[in-house]
């Protein structure tokens, strides 16, 4: 007689993702997993910031400026909101922070966690589909 379980393996979710560095050897990263809630906040916060950006892009030198600022503030905003934990940086002495990296940092570094959690952060088109 063959019995078949009622009990099924449960799914684990890990709300973060490890990531090594590409661009800092020996540096890695855990970013947040974007959950629906989560994706409602952080449209909020960018809708501002891209709209300013979008106009300003377009405007003479000074407006070019601003818009260059709130590309800078959209990065910044990418790391405060989903940058979870930094190991194998220190900077000046102390274990690297969000906050430290984003004033003190390597920008290099910066830059790569920025892209990883926009890549993170954007529907797949399966994922749109559903």
């Amino acid at each position: 007689m063959k019995l078949t379980s009622l009990f099924h393996k449960s799914e684990c979710h890990a709300s973060v993702s490890w990531y090594a560095s590409h661009v800092a050897q020996g540096v890695r990263f855990a970013i947040r997993r974007i959950s629906l809630q989560q994706r409602i906040d952080l449209n909020r916060r960018l809708r501002d910031l891209t709209l300013q950006y979008e106009f300003l892009k377009t405007g003479d030198a000074s407006s070019q400026l601003e818009a260059a600022l709130s590309d800078l503030l959209v990065a910044k905003l990418y790391i405060e909101w989903g940058l979870v934990e930094v190991e194998g940086l220190s900077i000046d002495g102390k274990k690297a922070t969000g906050a430290l990296l984003i004033a003190y940092g390597p920008e290099y570094l910066t830059d790569e966690i920025v892209q990883r959690i926009q890549a993170e952060s954007v529907l797949t088109e399966d994922e749109r589909k559903n």
